[in-house]
Order: C-alpha cells, then sequence, then structure tokens
C-alpha cells in the first residue's frame, strides 16, 4: 500500500487482496488518513484483484468516519470483479466509487444528497 499525499487530498493505492488476513494494513493506513490530514481521502482499488466483505466493511467505516470530520471521500475502481461488489451491494453513490482518480478527486468534493 501506498499512501500519498497531494494538494488538498490524501491518496491510499491499494494492491493485491483485501480481506480478513491483509484488513490490518488498510486499517491502519485509513486511521492515519482519518487523523493526520485535513483535506479528502480517496483510496484506489485499481491494482486490487479480490476484495471480501471485510474490505467492503472498512471502506464504509471510514467514509462515515470521514464525512463526520467534513471532509471528503471517493473511491477510485474500475470496471471489474471489484466494482461488481460496491455495486452488488448498493454502495457506488454512497463510497463514491468512480473509474478514475480525477473523477474520484471531483466527487470527493460533492456532497451526497439527504437520504
Amino acid at each position: 500500500m501506498e499512501r500519498i499525499r497531494a494538494d488538498g487530498y490524501e491518496l491510499l493505492a491499494v494492491e493485491g487482496e483485501i480481506d480478513i488476513a491483509t484488513s490490518p494494513r488498510l486499517i491502519a493506513a485509513l486511521n492515519e488518513a482519518v487523523t493526520d490530514t485535513t483535506g479528502a481521502v480517496l483510496v484506489d482499488l485499481s491494482a486490487v484483484e479480490f476484495m471480501d466483505s471485510t474490505g467492503l466493511a472498512l471502506l464504509i467505516r471510514a467514509e462515515r468516519r470521514i464525512g463526520r470530520r467534513g471532509r471528503g471521500f471517493a473511491v477510485v475502481c474500475p470496471e471489474g470483479p471489484v466494482r461488481r461488489i460496491f455495486e452488488l451491494t448498493d454502495m457506488v453513490e454512497t463510497l463514491r466509487v468512480k473509474p478514475n482518480l480525477e473523477s474520484a478527486l471531483s466527487a470527493s468534493s460533492e456532497e451526497l444528497p439527504a437520504v
């Protein structure tokens, strides 16, 4: 996992698999991003080959924590099996899942409609 700080946001670039065995690294990185930065947090899953419900739950919790702080959150995830998880669980809009960094960065600064 790579952590990249840029102007106004922090990017966590994840690769490989996100499951119960690998989740502690992602949890630690998300916790650091939530507490260390003041801008939006983006999670890039472009290089992730597999994600189970553990990864999805981590992202949902991170989005909630970041949202409570009034900061943006988005996920970069192109078409494929990992993207399908977000679609099947109806989390594309909630987690602002976008196919590339540019659209995710834009989405992270938008407010979600009230439900």
